[in-house]
């Protein structure tokens, strides 16, 4: 299974220029088997995400949440919801209270933790300790200083998140946090052997028992605008 688990649509996410529909099309047409949704503070409504599912048999659609922190960081969650209204932004102490009943049903990992902030912080390490995984790459983690390896891009502050992965025994994510057409399909985790799970709780069982490798359109990627290369 190839899944991207975050990606923002225009219809929940006023930052994004992507359609559900034009962002479902394209994901099929470069190789994508899941697609989870995570607009910011709002989850979709499931009746409708059921409709665009119906259109898109070849596509799994899930819905989770992205979360911005009072503390200044980001975390997506996907499992049991624990919201039914929009939530611009929640402490960290709020989130933990909400998703307690069900933590062990729902997958948490930060977004991007050094995109505003270069150094680790009390709060991060706070963070990252409550947290199942670490998104490694991502076209916010790579904009204006990627790094070129002989088989994919990394970000020049790589070493930095491979250091809080592994001091905090996180579960590494790759996603595209795709707000745009030209990244869609770019960076996704690779489960191979494995086929969508039904529905979000599944795959946060899923993503909490595997380590994901990373799938990385390198010559599509190269030519993308946040990459700041001529």
């Amino acid at each position: 299974m190839r899944i991207d688990c975050h990606f923002h649509t225009s219809l929940h996410s006023c930052c994004s220029f992507v359609s559900p529909q034009k962002a479902c099309e394209i994901a099929i047409s470069r190789g994508l088997d899941a697609l989870l949704f995570t607009e910011h503070g709002v989850y979709w409504d499931q009746d409708r995400l059921d409709a665009l599912q119906s259109n898109y048999p070849k596509l799994k659609l899930y819905s989770g949440i992205e979360i911005a922190l009072t503390e200044g960081y980001h975390i997506v969650a996907f499992g049991t919801r624990f919201l039914d209204r929009h939530v611009p932004l929640l402490s960290l102490s709020d989130l933990n209270r909400l998703v307690a009943p069900e933590r062990d049903n729902t997958f948490l990992f930060v977004a991007h933790a050094f995109r505003y902030q270069p150094d680790p912080t009390p709060e991060l390490e706070h963070i990252l300790g409550w947290c199942d995984g670490m998104e490694m790459r991502s076209i916010n983690i790579l904009r204006n200083h990627a790094v070129a390896s002989p088989t994919k891009f990394l970000s020049a502050d790589h070493a930095l998140y491979e250091h809080s992965l592994q001091a905090h025994n996180l579960i590494p994510l790759y996603n595209s946090d795709g707000h745009d057409e030209d990244i869609i399909g770019l960076i996704s985790n690779e489960l191979p052997g494995v086929t969508p799970p039904v529905d979000e709780v599944a795959l946060a069982h899923l993503f909490k028992s595997s380590h994901p490798t990373e799938f990385q359109d390198r010559e599509r990627l190269a030519r993308h605008d946040l990459l700041g290369f001529p």
